[in-house]
């Protein structure tokens, strides 16, 4: 019985990935041009969200999350978009300072890209006390008609 639990779970598995298989263009018919502007945007769109606790700018992230957009916090909640929002609406934490260290994007496709890194974030809670939490992050960007987008996350606390 418990071989065909595996078997179920390994057929589910590679049901799954086949439908990540993709005619679009391989990373080898990428060029170094196209894949650096790639990298600069996504670069770019990644600074700004990592500045929205200061910032405010809750467009930028309606813009680059997708409607589909899924983010597992280090407690292990997930957000949807909606919650996602939410979650920087309310937010009490003052945020002063904000960025994202050790960034880095990998190009795959003309329309996928997966970028990781550090973000620190510096300042005062509801109760005025200081803090500062360093996490670290994994983001999956795809091109849907022409906009890239996040369609999911993840961060874990480094302290």
């Amino acid at each position: 019985m418990k071989q065909l639990g595996l078997l179920i779970i390994f057929l589910a598995i590679g049901t799954i990935l086949s439908g990540c298989v993709s005619t679009a263009p391989t990373l080898s018919e990428l060029s170094t041009d196209e894949a650096e502007k790639i990298t600069e945007k996504i670069t770019q769109f990644s600074k700004q969200w990592g500045q929205v606790s200061i910032t405010k700018d809750m467009a930028h992230l309606k813009r680059i999350w997708s409607d589909d957009f899924s983010y597992t916090m280090p407690d292990g909640t997930v957000f949807d978009k909606k919650a996602g929002l939410s979650f920087f609406e309310d937010s009490t934490d003052t945020s002063t300072s904000e960025a994202n260290t050790a960034f880095n994007v990998r190009v795959y496709s003309n329309n996928f890209a997966v970028a990781d890194g550090d973000h620190h974030s510096v300042g005062t809670d509801k109760d005025g006390n200081s803090f500062s939490r360093k996490s670290r992050f994994t983001n999956v960007w795809i091109r849907k008609n022409g906009t890239w987008q996040v369609v999911a996350g993840h961060s874990s606390r480094l302290e």
